[in-house]
């Protein structure tokens, strides 16, 4: 096991201590820079004991392939994990930052409008690996913008490598350190029933469905495994956890395409589909991953300058993202009828971080 995946109580004991494990959890999420492995000494952690650590839980096998920084702030980090390359993307706000961390090297599913697919799976990550990531991201946030949120938003599917997303989880819930709450983690998906349905029953933290269609014929285009998995039963699991757990709120992601999702009669059908559910409806812009996003802005130029060469290698794609102003009368039609509804508008396009666009380039 490494040490980033031990939990607190695995680790006192490894240290004889719980006043020396908190010391060593602290040297980890509060001390800077994330080293390539396990130093001689930590403060607060007597060698001796430390020195059973780091025989028996090294860091996992990892370093720091690339760091890229957009123009509004957001982070971008390449991560060679034992050969894996993953992406992990830091998302500081005046206040707060958010770390997205990938489950898998590349992804097991085949959605159309996700740049990750296009790499197929390479592995599913570890819970080391990925707790590497945040800690990694962690120690890079922002003065007065301390990491308060996680979302496993970035390479892979969450329900195709649950076990090691879950234990991720709890790690990131303990006390001292990093001691998040529940309601600052948050899984997605993009509709694994089994896996909705384990979580739901086990998970720690927020669930989020991204759903992205009206109607099962239109979600099949995108998103193929919704043959298995159509939207009454992805919704259905939904509403049994409603029914056991009122005061949770289910999230629900959906990515708006110009003239395929975005149409007044989307937004009365999914205002139909989520009545009762006390959803929160996440809408995302797409970020185009095929060809360059359009450029709305002069000082956005520059970053897209870059970014066009390696836009080449990856897989052409012809959806494109409405205007600003249909995105927000979509937003609008959901909360006249009373569906909560905020807009993600995009972080990180200019380097390839935003959402959907994470393949390794």
């Amino acid at each position: 096991m490494s040490f980033t995946a031990l939990s607190f109580d695995q680790l006192s004991a490894l240290l004889g201590s719980r006043t020396r494990a908190s010391a060593a959890r602290r040297w980890l999420y509060r001390g800077g820079a994330v080293p390539s492995e396990l130093p001689a000494r930590i403060p607060g952690v007597k060698p001796s004991a430390w020195e059973a650590v780091r025989i028996a839980a090294p860091l996992p096998a990892w370093r720091l392939a690339r760091r890229e920084a957009a123009a509004d702030g957001t982070v971008k980090y390449a991560l060679d994990l034992a050969g894996a390359t993953v992406e992990t993307v830091l998302i500081p706000t005046r206040s707060r930052s958010t770390v997205c961390v990938s489950s898998q090297a590349g992804c097991s599913r085949a959605c159309t409008f996700c740049a990750t697919a296009t790499l197929g799976l390479l592995r599913p990550l570890d819970a080391g690996e990925i707790l590497l990531q945040y800690a990694v991201a962690a120690a890079d946030a922002p003065v007065g913008s301390p990491v308060r949120n996680v979302v496993f938003m970035g390479m892979g599917e969450p329900m195709d490598n649950l076990d090691a997303v879950l234990e991720a989880v709890d790690r990131l819930r303990e006390a001292p350190w990093p001691g998040l709450s529940a309601a600052h983690v948050t899984v997605s998906t993009s509709g694994v029933l089994p896996g909705m349905k384990r979580f739901l029953r086990e998970g720690r933290g927020h669930l989020a469905l991204s759903l992205n269609a009206t109607t099962d014929a239109q979600r099949r285009q995108l998103i193929p495994h919704n043959r298995t998995w159509p939207i009454a039963a992805l919704l259905g699991a939904l509403r049994e956890d409603r029914a056991l757990h009122p005061d949770r709120r289910s999230f629900i992601e959906y990515v708006l395409w110009d003239g395929v999702n975005d149409t007044d009669a989307d937004v009365a059908r999914l205002a139909a589909l989520l009545e009762g559910l006390d959803a929160q409806v996440n809408l995302i812009p797409h970020n185009v991953f095929g060809a360059l996003p359009p450029i709305r802005s002069p000082a956005l130029a520059y970053p897209y300058q870059g970014l066009a060469q390696s836009a080449r290698s990856l897989a052409a794609s012809d959806l494109r993202p409405p205007s600003d102003d249909v995105v927000r009368r979509f937003q609008k039609g959901l909360l006249l009828r009373g569906v909560r509804s905020i807009v993600r508008w995009p972080r990180g396009r200019d380097i390839a971080a935003a959402c959907g666009q994470l393949a390794g380039r």
